[in-house]
């Protein structure tokens, strides 16, 4: 999967129509993603493909 379908998929999992708006949705994927990469960085060396992989969802998220 690439990092854009990946925030896509979060995105949309965070986003119900009708009960919660876009922009909501967009900013729950943030804060999923932000604890993603926090626990990550606990063991930076061995993760560093996936922090560079959550790192670029996080562009993505922010480009929707």
């Amino acid at each position: 999967m690439t990092p854009k379908e990946k925030a896509k998929q979060l995105v949309d999992k965070f986003t119900v129509v009708g009960l919660q708006q876009r922009n909501e949705g967009i900013q729950c994927a943030l804060i999923c993603v932000d604890q993603m990469m926090e626990v990550l960085a606990d063991d930076s060396w061995r993760n560093r493909n996936e922090l560079m992989f959550y790192e670029e969802v996080k562009k993505q998220i922010h480009a929707l």
